[in-house]
């Protein structure tokens, strides 16, 4: 007698990353279902502009500082040699993001770069080893985040994206999208923290990137 065989989908793994439309609801990132929130929104045209408008000075670091979310502004006029009218959207976005950003990490004080970038710096899919990353790209594409349902972790470190994303497309963020990430030392990820990278830019393309970074 023949006996019929049963056979049982693969499990996979649910996805770690949530879709978020208000900066209040950040605070969701301490859950420990979640390692990556992606906060949709779109930039007014007088910040893209803004935005834009920093390209001209070429690819390198403009702005990277250890202060309290107040005085992110004061030292973005510093920085640049911009009448404070032509960068003030600008400005106004970044310091906003450091208090939404210092709040969610319970602190005083944040890490902000602020850069141009006209390659790719981080080519690999990875985790980053910090507590907490906020990552948002003013103009060209954004960051590019790998669901944990089609994710092979085992595959990290080892130079291998497409067996890290085991032939699934990864997530690719638009411009002016911030994604909020858990990095290997934060205490609620569980050894699952965001996997992602920079992405590829093509041409004679270059992105605003801010990056925040707990502790």
């Amino acid at each position: 007698m023949n006996t019929a065989r049963t056979s049982h989908p693969v499990e996979r793994a649910p996805s770690r990353h949530r879709f978020v439309d208000r900066a209040a609801e950040l605070k969701g990132i301490h859950r420990h279902d979640v390692n990556a929130l992606i906060w949709r929104r779109s930039l007014d045209p007088q910040l893209r502009d803004q935005a834009r408008a920093l390209l001209s000075r070429g690819p390198g670091m403009i702005l990277d500082i250890h202060c309290r979310p107040d005085q992110v502004r004061e030292r973005l006029h510093g920085a640049i040699d911009r009448a404070p009218f032509r960068v003030h959207r600008l400005a106004y976005d970044l310091e906003r993001l450091a208090h939404n950003f210092a709040v969610v990490a319970h602190a005083i004080s944040v890490r902000l770069q602020l850069e141009v970038l006209a390659h790719q710096p981080c080519p690999l899919f990875h985790v980053d080893n910090n507590v907490l990353r906020m990552v948002c790209s003013y103009t060209g594409p954004g960051t590019e985040y790998a669901d944990d349902r089609f994710l092979n972790r085992d595959r990290l470190r080892c130079g291998d994206n497409e067996g890290v994303l085991a032939g699934h497309p990864p997530l690719a963020l638009e411009s002016g999208s911030v994604i909020l990430m858990k990095g290997e030392r934060s205490p609620t990820c569980g050894g699952l923290g965001a996997v992602h990278r920079s992405p590829p830019v093509a041409g004679d393309q270059q992105r605003l990137l801010v990056r925040l970074d707990h502790p």
